[in-house]
């Protein structure tokens, strides 16, 4: 008999040290805040990780666009991208061309687009990369273009630079300004 009372007794002593230590815990302060001040001080309406959106027409795919980071103001209809990709997608939804950049402007009323920092664009028609510090993109000029200098590297190997490009969305209209190279990698 005793054995039991002192069991239950023990049982009774935990659960009530069990109760404190969860008050005591429910009214001490969290040293540390839930953002960072920086974070919290951002004016975005949202703001998104892990980004991933899709634009499409019609029900086929145009464009894919992902961030790590997306800060979104709705007044204005924009989102600033941070370590951005986006993917280009022809009329029957096939990769048409990938853009990566540091960071970015998204304006989602009217899709138009600008990368910036070390930006890459990929053209899956024919493996070539073009490299500008900016690249800008208009749907409704059917138009990606750089004002910045390029730099066009083939397939092959052959380099082609310049001070700006400017293309269509296909790719079959691509022109480089002030060309100079044309020279292939030697290895």
């Amino acid at each position: 008999m005793t054995i039991g009372r002192l069991g239950a007794n023990t049982s009774e002593a935990v659960a009530m040290l069990a109760l404190v230590g969860a008050l005591g815990a429910c009214s001490r302060e969290m040293s540390t805040p839930v953002a960072t001040q920086e974070l919290q001080s951002m004016e975005a309406d949202y703001i998104a990780f892990g980004m991933v959106s899709f634009v499409t027409a019609s029900g086929v795919r145009e464009l894919r666009i992902q961030a790590d980071t997306a800060y979104i103001y709705e007044e204005d209809s924009t989102a600033k991208l941070h370590q951005m990709k986006i993917d280009f997608y022809d009329e029957v939804g096939r990769e048409r061309a990938t853009v990566t950049g540091g960071s970015g402007d998204w304006n989602r009323e009217n899709d138009q687009m600008v990368a910036r920092g070390d930006v890459v664009l990929f053209i899956h028609t024919d493996s070539s990369t073009i490299e500008s510090p900016e690249i800008h993109y208009d749907p409704s000029l059917d138009r990606i273009w750089s004002d910045s200098a390029t730099v066009r590297t083939m397939k092959d190997g052959t380099v082609t630079s310049g001070t700006a490009f400017e293309s269509d969305l296909s790719f079959e209209n691509l022109t480089i300004q002030n060309m100079r190279g044309g020279a292939r990698r030697v290895f």
